[in-house]
């Protein structure tokens, strides 16, 4: 049976009741018909009464249902549109095509002109694709759908809303639309955002609490913070969660009661007056006994008792108790063996308590000068004193004379506000004081021998740091003692760090022993020898170094001009050493010249002038002549060169070059300021000097090609002979040189004042360079 026939059968049950209405009606309110009236005619007045009973009783349904239908629709358009929620209808676009109140309120905008709308337009953009997915779910589904998005009100302003969704087919619709029920979640969201936010900062307090956090639950441990592990030296929560929170605890208390009574007590403490605070001791995992000062406080958290424990450690505190008794009876020991006396006194100076064994070098016993008025006892020490009971921190130096002997005393004092007493720890210093004044008196000692010394005096300590600094010093460097003392020697003198001056400060804190000549610590001119000694303590450890320096300036003036004397008379001796040999030399090629030169000549002459037929004999004799001629001239010329005093030292140079035979030797002579005048003996040591290593390259060198270099520039005269040769081995340059070779030409150039140096390779030949200084 289809569903329409219920509803016609109910229609026509509905009729038949009004028909019959109708006809008892009728009865009581139709006209009779006259009785002529024919039998079909009253019989259709019958029936027209009765349909129009029937229409005016349906008006007066009619109205009845219009009267309750609008009482219906008055209560629907209150539950409606006046809703706490927002109701939409919205088809399958998500047109808006009908909204309450409430709807239209929570968008901001005119009923009217939100119908027809798109509803997505009204969703934040992020979330338009979530809101296009949850509408397709509510039309294809049929049953309720809820998601939560941020939606925009006609002014902009947001809003956090909870839709839910149901899709309905309305009559004589195509497509099914969606009923949208729109409720305003923001105070909500904000609400569930503070509780996270607050559960969060609770959450971090208890995680990142410096003191150990734990929750217990029927006495066992169900959270703990990171603290609680570094605590107990555990590494996973899992050693502590699941576990009784007194399991690591001493089995007795330090009270001596059994720790689980105790705890059972503290429990049931905290839950009677709400905390509970106290002190007991545990092991960590490494068994490590700790003092720990616990917080137990009951909370209820979603209505379930737990038991929020905070746990401090302690043990630095009754570590630091115990140093502090420890520390009180070293107090107790040190007034009973040490010269020290402590004593408290009431702010007009009387002696509440006094003790000590610095007491007994006064004759004094402990507590003998209670009630005594320290003012009166020791006047000396009246002005701190009176400081002192004035309310001021003190620290004093007195004396008192006791037995002939003069007791010193150091003395420091503060007064005690809250107790109204004055404290004063007097210690006895006579003999640090007796030996404070040796030392001051070998001290003065000390410094009048510095001060009064001639030479430049300092000590450092092994840190490098200066003890003493002397008046000469003081004059030379132009830093005062007081500059200078307790200095680094490296920070008042940074430049002597990297010099000779650091190296050989070094050296003496290593404990050896340095002597340097012109080495004086001071930029002042002259000559100076230093002499630096490390000072050792009584078990020969350097303790520090001792440097004395000594102004050797008149020695050395007095040496050099021994020195110079010395040289002086040698250069007289030996210019008349070379006088005389050239003029032995002179009278000899004269000689030669004169003599044997003419007589050799003469008798080549007769040679030549005899009439004899020419025989091989006497072609012999007289070419023998020639030879002993030329040999004699070349003799007589290098003797006495008369072109060196008649043209100068370069044409001799050059002449003496033309002289030697050039077949297997080349000559590079190069010649420069020798125009200028020379001092004879020096351009005759020149020549003599060339000449000499001349020959020696001819007859030792095996040279092939020679350069010779003599050169006048200013004062100084060089001269240097290089050649190709077989040079000379490292051994024969480091051995002292003999024979008169090289050895008479090193003399000769000694004696004028000059410096020879020697450079040579085997096999590459050989420079001697030679440098004399001109003096007028």
């Amino acid at each position: 049976m289809s569903t329409a026939e219920p509803s016609s059968s109910a229609a026509h049950a509905a009729l038949l009741e009004l028909r019959r209405r109708a006809e008892a009606r009728r009865l009581l309110v139709t006209q009779a018909v006259s009785d002529t009236s024919p039998q079909d005619v009253q019989r259709l007045v019958q029936e027209l009464q009765v349909h129009q009973l029937e229409l005016e009783m349906q008006y007066e349904e009619l109205l009845r249902a219009q009267a309750e239908t609008e009482a219906v629709r008055a209560q629907y358009v209150d539950l409606y549109d006046f809703a706490p929620v927002g109701y939409f209808t919205l088809d399958a676009h998500g047109l808006i095509g009908q909204l309450n109140l409430s709807g239209a309120t929570l968008l901001g905008a005119v009923r009217q002109r939100l119908i027809g709308h798109r509803f997505p337009l009204f969703i934040a953009p992020a979330g338009r694709e979530e809101f296009a997915g949850f509408l397709a779910r509510v039309l294809a589904a049929g049953s309720r759908q809820t998601c939560e998005l941020e939606m925009l009100r006609e002014d902009g302003t947001s809003f956090f809303a909870q839709l839910e969704g149901l899709a309905v087919a309305p009559p004589g619709a195509e497509q099914p639309q969606c009923r949208l029920a729109v409720i305003d979640t923001t105070a909500r969201r904000e609400t569930r955002q503070a509780l996270a936010a607050s559960e969060a900062r609770f959450r971090q307090l208890f995680e990142q609490s410096a003191d150990a956090s734990l929750l217990v639950h029927h006495n066992v441990v169900v959270a703990c913070n990171a603290a609680a592990l570094g605590l107990l030296g555990a590494r996973q929560k899992t050693q502590l969660v699941g576990h009784s929170p007194w399991a690591r605890a001493s089995p007795h208390h330090p009270d001596g009661r059994p720790s689980p009574g105790y705890f059972a007590q503290a429990v049931a403490v905290a839950q009677h007056r709400g905390s509970w605070r106290g002190e007991f001791t545990l092991y960590r995992l490494s068994g490590e006994l700790c003092w720990v000062e616990a917080v137990l406080t009951p909370i209820t958290v979603s209505g379930q008792l737990l038991l929020h424990m905070t746990w401090r450690d302690v043990t630095a505190q009754h570590e630091a108790a115990e140093e502090l008794s420890y520390q009180n009876l070293l107090m107790q020991r040190m007034l009973e063996t040490m010269p020290v006396v402590l004593a408290r006194l009431e702010p007009d100076g009387r002696y509440v308590a006094a003790g000590g064994q610095g007491l007994r070098n006064l004759g004094l016993t402990n507590d003998s000068l209670i009630g005594r008025n320290v003012l009166d006892t020791f006047p000396a020490a009246r002005t701190p004193v009176g400081r002192l009971l004035a309310g001021e921190r003190v620290e004093f130096d007195t004396a008192v004379e006791y037995a002939g002997r003069q007791i010193y005393f150091h003395g420091y004092g503060f007064f005690d506000e809250q107790r109204r007493q004055a404290t004063l720890l007097v210690i006895d210093v006579t003999e640090v004081e007796e030996q404070k004044q040796q030392l001051q008196t070998e001290k003065e000692v000390i410094e009048s021998l510095l001060n009064n010394s001639v030479d430049g005096i300092m000590a450092f300590n092994q840190q490098g740091r200066f003890l003493a600094w002397n008046r000469v010093l003081e004059q030379r460097t132009g830093h005062r003692a007081a500059d200078v003392l307790g200095r680094d020697v490296f920070a008042v003198f940074p430049e002597w760090q990297a010099k000779a001056e650091g190296e050989a400060i070094g050296r003496v804190l290593q404990g050896q022993r340095v002597t340097r000549y012109n080495l004086p610590f001071h930029p002042q001119p002259g000559h100076y020898e230093s002499y630096l000694v490390p000072l050792l303590g009584p078990g020969n450890e350097v303790n520090g170094g001792l440097i004395l320096i000594r102004d050797v300036t008149e020695r050395v003036a007095l040496a050099e001009e021994s020195t110079r004397l010395k040289l002086r008379q040698q250069q007289e001796v030996l210019s008349a050493i070379l006088t005389t040999q050239e003029e032995e030399r002179k009278r000899i090629a004269e000689a030669l010249h004169n003599g044997v030169g003419q007589l050799l000549y003469a008798a080549k002459l007769n040679l030549e002038n005899r009439s004899a037929a020419v025989s091989p004999f006497r072609t012999t004799a007289i070419s023998l002549l020639n030879d002993a001629i030329r040999a004699t001239r070349t003799i007589s010329f290098e003797l006495t060169p008369g072109i060196l005093e008649d043209f100068g030292l370069k044409i001799a140079l050059e002449e003496l070059c033309k002289r030697i035979p050039k077949q297997n030797l080349r000559f590079h002579l190069n010649l420069a300021g020798l125009e200028k005048p020379r001092p004879r003996l020096i351009e005759i040591a020149t020549y003599r000097v060339v000449q000499e290593l001349l020959n020696n390259i001819i007859k030792h060198a095996q040279a092939s090609e020679v350069f010779i270099h003599v050169v006048h520039e200013g004062p100084d005269l060089h001269i240097s002979v290089e050649d190709n040769g077989v040079g000379i081995s490292p051994a024969h340059l480091e051995a002292p040189l003999t024979g008169i070779g090289l050895a008479g030409i090193r003399n000769r150039i000694d004696l004028l004042g000059g410096e020879l140096k020697v450079e040579s390779r085997l096999g590459r030949g050989t420079i001697i360079s030679i440098e004399l200084r001109i003096k007028n």
